[in-house]
């Protein structure tokens, strides 16, 4: 009989990667596939799941390494997956603002009596900054106690990450930690906010929010292969982190946008922004702008998504190949991901249908997102998805 391993993704509430520059990118996929399990309306931490699925992936043989490498565009050697992953990680977490702040946290929990290979650990601990603890998980309330105790006095700005029922049944738990807060470089005036119907992609109306506005010079740009309009919304006194808003053109939903992926990375749209406010300038980038005020939690269990994106022996008590962990017979019973955002005036803490299809630079009068959208938090410089989500179930917040 094997045992059963559980992972947990916890994400603090957000103010406010791709591991190659190959075309794939698995943070659309996931989000995509995510959706997809929520009816559309989520929020999830691709550079978290990443993190700590690369992790995992430095444990396993067989097809579920092969599975693991593929989905998550990881290279093939222990080594270069360590490598990538610190220095992607460096990247990422280096703010050069005070404006932002950025941090994650790796914990290896184990149970008494379980025993892991010290390769593993000692690579997890050293190169993955994993704090590891053996507890006992028979006494699951205790467990759990002492498990949010460690993760609460790591620093990390989450309380009450992991419930008794994690340990339940489990022998080991992984778990990652990210948070984010930022403020926006150009913020909204909450004077401005006002109440606003929200509709989806056929002007049907679904809901109200309350709209946030401004009139400024922001990053836009008109992306036809994506059939969608693209607004960059950066943090602090740089552009080293920002939200791309992706709001597709009227009458197209978000899963036609998402489709478009498969040929348009983050890289072409980023670098089509800067283009566009090198010729044009940035006197000629001055819109209204129109943002919903939203707040969305999503407590997900990330298996089927998986499935989808081709990882399936990991869950498989008969096909899982953990040799590289422990030689006890293990394998995954879930992985689950939860994940908060805020977005306002200030910042984040993770309409009409008469508008025409612009030409690549004849801007729309207002950037308005009263209809479903995709959002980014990204990393610029390595276009690193740290947050990503969907927003289209309006609430007034």
């Amino acid at each position: 009989m094997k045992c059963i391993t559980y992972f947990v993704f916890t994400i603090a509430s957000c103010y406010a990667a791709e591991f190659s520059e190959r075309p794939r990118n698995f943070s659309v996929e996931l989000l995509y596939h995510t959706q997809l399990e929520t009816n559309g309306h989520v929020v999830i931490s691709p550079f978290g799941i990443w993190s700590l699925m690369t992790g995992v992936t430095l444990g396993t043989s067989g097809n579920s390494r092969s599975q693991l490498t593929r989905a998550f565009v990881l290279p093939p050697q222990d080594e270069m997956i360590i490598n990538g992953y610190t220095n992607l990680t460096q990247t990422v977490l280096d703010t050069t603002t005070q404006d932002v702040s950025l941090t994650t946290r790796n914990f290896l929990f184990l149970d008494n009596g379980f025993n892991i290979i010290d390769n593993f650990k000692r690579t997890l601990a050293h190169d993955f900054g994993a704090m590891v603890k053996n507890l006992d998980f028979k006494d699951s309330t205790s467990a759990a106690r002492i498990a949010n105790s460690i993760i609460e006095s790591s620093g990390a700005t989450v309380t009450n990450v992991m419930h008794s029922d994690d340990f339940a049944e489990s022998r080991m738990i992984l778990t990652n930690v990210i948070s984010f807060k930022g403020l926006w470089s150009s913020p909204f005036n909450v004077s401005d906010t006002i109440r606003e119907p929200f509709y989806d992609e056929n002007r049907n109306l679904l809901g109200e929010v309350n709209m946030m506005y401004q009139r400024a010079p922001l990053p836009y740009s008109h992306i036809k292969e994506l059939k969608a309009f693209v607004l960059q919304l950066a943090y602090g006194n740089d552009t080293k982190y920002c939200m791309l808003i992706v709001l597709p053109y009227p009458k197209v939903n978000v899963n036609e946008v998402y489709s478009k992926f498969t040929t348009v990375t983050f890289r072409d749209i980023l670098n089509k922004i800067d283009n566009d406010l090198k010729e044009f300038g940035e006197d000629e980038d001055v819109i209204d702008v129109k943002l919903p005020r939203f707040k969305i939690s999503s407590n997900l269990v990330l298996n089927k998504p998986l499935n989808q994106m081709g990882v399936y022996d990991i869950f498989s008590s008969k096909k899982a190949d953990f040799q590289q962990i422990t030689k006890e017979d293990i394998y995954i019973s879930a992985i689950v991901h939860k994940a908060d955002i805020e977005v306002t005036e200030s910042g984040t803490v993770a309409s009409a249908s008469t508008i025409a299809y612009f030409d690549d630079r004849m801007p729309p009068p207002i950037f308005e997102a009263n209809r479903p959208f995709i959002y980014f938090v990204m990393e610029r410089s390595s276009a690193t998805v740290i947050f990503a989500g969907t927003y289209s179930k309006p609430s007034v917040f």
